[in-house]
């Protein structure tokens, strides 16, 4: 549940933000499925909805070797596939992570995953994003969901983690696939939305410390043609290049004195352009330049309930940014 104070004129609102419900079962001591349903904004009645998170069947090769295939979350990022509440910090997930990388982002695909010594892979196939969603604004109207996904460009994605230790662990990921779906064409030539999206970061959790960053930039191709395509005229136009990225850390108080209580303020740093680059004969528009100061405190009664709140600085260089205020309750078993 998430409860947000605008400045300015904009309000204040509360929303029961997402319910997930879990359902797994083992086959046996090769086969296993996982998958969530996610209700989203308390009704489907009004403007929430019902959808599968995820939902998919691996088969545990070896050791070192497991193969997957389903409605996959795609493996890029801090957050992407672990989002719950009580494992990130702050009422509100990253903008780079909802913008550049769409949070929460699942296509439907395959591939394959697992571990060798400190190393941590995964590789899937999966089916493109949809540019029909992009906007000035970033990819996240991209996602397709799994729903009817429109499949004639596929994309790859594959991930790398270094974990030395415990708490520890850094890498990066990549995801390239077309985007037109074969819908655009224009002056008889059918639209290449190729779209790349690169990303590094780095985790540590020691000694009551939680230390993140991650940097994010996505390139997108024929997007003079596809804005034509789709109207979008002046600063309307989407961005061939977009980039951010943040640093965050937090301090739990307690973690010296108590095992499972938790108390702990943080910081985030983050910096957004969905615009950095666009076409020659359009603008770019100053207000999706942005820069976002989070100050906050969680508390955890126990590890799978936290009460957090923070107060964000929003800036812009159109200078309508608001500041807001979040209070969320979260909770996972």
């Amino acid at each position: 549940m998430l409860y947000e104070n605008f400045n300015g004129d904009k309000g204040s609102k509360v929303d029961f933000l997402r319910h997930i419900l879990y359902t797994g079962y083992r086959f046996n001591d090769k086969f296993v499925f996982n998958s969530e349903i996610e209700f989203e904004h308390a009704s489907t009645g009004k403007y929430g909805s019902a959808s599968v998170e995820f939902a998919y069947l691996d088969y545990l090769a070896t050791d070192y070797l497991a193969l997957r295939a389903g409605l996959l979350l795609v493996p890029m990022g801090l957050t992407n596939e672990f989002h719950e509440p009580n494992v990130f910090l702050g009422a509100r997930r990253p903008e780079t992570e909802r913008q550049i990388i769409p949070t929460t982002w699942r296509e439907n695909g395959f591939g394959a995953l697992g571990s060798i010594g400190m190393l941590n892979y995964r590789a899937y196939v999966i089916n493109g994003l949809n540019a029909s969603g992009f906007s000035s604004g970033g990819l996240r109207g991209g996602r397709q969901k799994g729903s009817k996904a429109k499949a004639s460009d596929l994309a790859f994605v594959g991930r790398l983690d270094l974990a030395p230790r415990p708490g520890v662990f850094f890498g990066g990921s990549v995801y390239r696939g077309g985007s037109d779906q074969g819908q655009f064409s224009l002056n008889g030539r059918d639209l290449d939305v190729m779209t790349t999206i690169g990303e590094v970061h780095a985790q540590v959790q020691l000694r009551g410390f939680d230390v993140r960053a991650l940097y994010a930039r996505s390139t997108v191709q024929d997007v003079e043609g596809l804005n034509e395509v789709r109207s979008l005229i002046g600063n309307q136009s989407i961005g061939e290049t977009l980039q951010g990225g943040y640093f965050q850390v937090g301090y739990n108080v307690l973690s010296q004195f108590h095992e499972t209580l938790g108390l702990s303020p943080y910081y985030r740093f983050e910096q957004l352009d969905t615009q950095n680059k666009v076409p020659l004969g359009f603008s770019t528009d100053p207000a999706r330049d942005g820069t976002f100061n989070t100050l906050g405190l969680e508390f955890k009664p126990i590890f799978n309930i936290v009460v957090k709140s923070d107060y964000q600085w929003n800036r812009n260089q159109a200078g309508t940014g608001r500041n807001q205020w979040n209070l969320a309750l979260g909770y996972s078993f």
